[in-house]
């Protein structure tokens, strides 16, 4: 595994952040106070991989380990609020609404839900083998227990910018 593949996302770039989330109100001719900027995955090869799958609008859906919220007294995401989702270098790459927030159960995901996640093949096998081992080595470096009742926050969005991706579904390409 290389470098990149290992540290964490790079810190978000506050300019080009604020020249996104602009451009995404200018544009849409919206007023929304505040957003939060953040990757969705915890290395940089993951944030990039998971910042492009948001871009094309292929991932709708995402999952965090609820204990995260809990430790970082962070409230829980709410529908209607924005996110910048940003590659591993900080940049942004996509913004997000939240549409729904549910808590479930590591064994209550479904095939529902690991669709709208949108990685690997979109299946639930896939999903839980990857989410399984990834959450499995983060409960060994971090020290805490992980198993089949750990609760889980899922996130359901809709990509509110940029309004077209080569990669979107319907896109058309030139």
């Amino acid at each position: 595994m290389s470098t990149s593949q290992r540290s964490s996302p790079a810190p978000g770039r506050v300019a080009l952040i604020e020249a996104f989330w602009l451009d995404y109100q200018r544009e849409r001719g919206v007023k929304v106070e505040g957003f939060s900027a953040s990757a969705l995955g915890h290395t940089r090869a993951l944030a990039d991989t998971l910042a492009e799958l948001v871009a094309s609008g292929i991932k709708r859906a995402h999952a965090s380990l609820r204990r995260d919220f809990q430790q970082s007294l962070e409230p829980l995401p709410q529908p209607g609020e924005h996110l910048v989702v940003l590659d591993g270098d900080g940049r942004p790459a996509a913004i997000v609404r939240t549409t729904h927030v549910e808590l479930r159960h590591f064994n209550e995901i479904d095939d529902a839900f690991a669709f709208d996640a949108g990685e690997g093949d979109m299946t639930l096998a896939w999903w839980l083998t990857a989410h399984r081992q990834d959450f499995a080595e983060r409960a060994e470096r971090e020290g805490f227990e992980i198993g089949e009742q750990t609760e889980l926050v899922l996130e359901y969005f809709e990509r509110a910018w940029p309004p077209d991706s080569p990669l979107a579904p319907g896109a058309s390409g030139s």
